[in-house]
């Protein structure tokens, strides 16, 4: 989203839209890894297809919520991170939870890291956690369960 919460430094790689070529690799990677570590947890349930389409309508949603609230403050970190646990709610079970519990945790790592490499800076009004935006755990809390979910349903249909 372009809210102007993030800006990308390193242009030494191509950029699609307005990201450099690695942050679709990495989103890609991420729910790859998060399908697989919810196939490992245990046997997938049966979904609809609409289920699959509601959980990632869910997490495109939530990151657009991220770009309206503009900032770190209490009122926008509570709204991404009720978001964030009304995924569960909907979608997760005990697996899928500790799916979106690992992302919760790992995401927010990872941005960092990406951050203190210098290849993107967070806003001064979106870095109150260690230099990344402070609703992040909110936000990778949902897409954990949502691309957990998704992967049930995805592998529960080929079966």
């Amino acid at each position: 989203m372009d809210s102007g919460a993030t800006r990308y430094l390193d242009h030494s790689v191509p950029f699609i839209w307005r990201s450099p070529i690695w942050f679709p690799v990495l989103v890609g990677t991420a729910t790859a890894s998060v399908g697989l570590v919810r196939v490992r947890l245990g046997s997938p349930r049966p979904g609809s297809p609409q289920i699959a389409v509601a959980a990632g309508a869910a997490i495109v949603a939530i990151y657009a919520i991220t770009s309206l609230v503009g900032n770190d403050g209490t009122a926008a970190v509570a709204l991404v991170t009720m978001l964030g646990v009304l995924c569960a709610c909907a979608f997760a079970d005990r697996p899928g939870l500790i799916c979106g519990l690992i992302a919760m945790v790992a995401g927010p790592l990872v941005e960092i890291a990406i951050v203190q490499l210098d290849l993107s800076e967070y806003s001064a009004s979106n870095d109150a956690l260690f230099g990344v935006g402070f609703w992040l755990p909110g936000l990778y809390l949902a897409f954990g369960v949502a691309a957990a979910r998704i992967t049930e349903v995805l592998v529960a249909q080929r079966r």
